[in-house]
């Protein structure tokens, strides 16, 4: 018992750190609200983490952009493309292309 508790005494803060870390670097990594990638991380435990690391980071700098820009290679912002949604499958696209990527319907 007493093992239990000297484990989770050392576990729960160090697993904190690691959920507020989530948080500071969804903001800076992520499109999405950081406050719940941290709350995500803290309940999820593992799975919440590797669902973070793998769908939550977007693009580095992603976070902090304003709004309708998107970063070009030479890390100079640009503005972004129009989009259209696809009858079909309703996924976003950009207004250039003749055809859905996804589904193939003519846009």
């Amino acid at each position: 018992m007493a093992d239990l508790v000297a484990l989770s005494v050392v576990a729960l803060p160090l697993w904190f750190v690691v959920s507020v870390w989530a948080g500071i670097d969804a903001t800076r990594h992520s499109s999405h609200n950081a406050f719940l990638w941290g709350f995500s991380v803290f309940v999820g435990g593992v799975l919440g983490l590797a669902l973070y690391l793998n769908l939550g980071r977007d693009e580095p700098g992603v976070g902090r952009r304003a709004a309708g820009q998107s970063a070009s290679p030479n890390g100079v912002p640009s503005v972004r493309t129009e989009t259209v949604t696809c009858p079909n499958c309703h996924s976003l696209e950009e207004s250039g292309r003749d055809t859905c990527r996804f589904c193939g319907e003519s846009l």
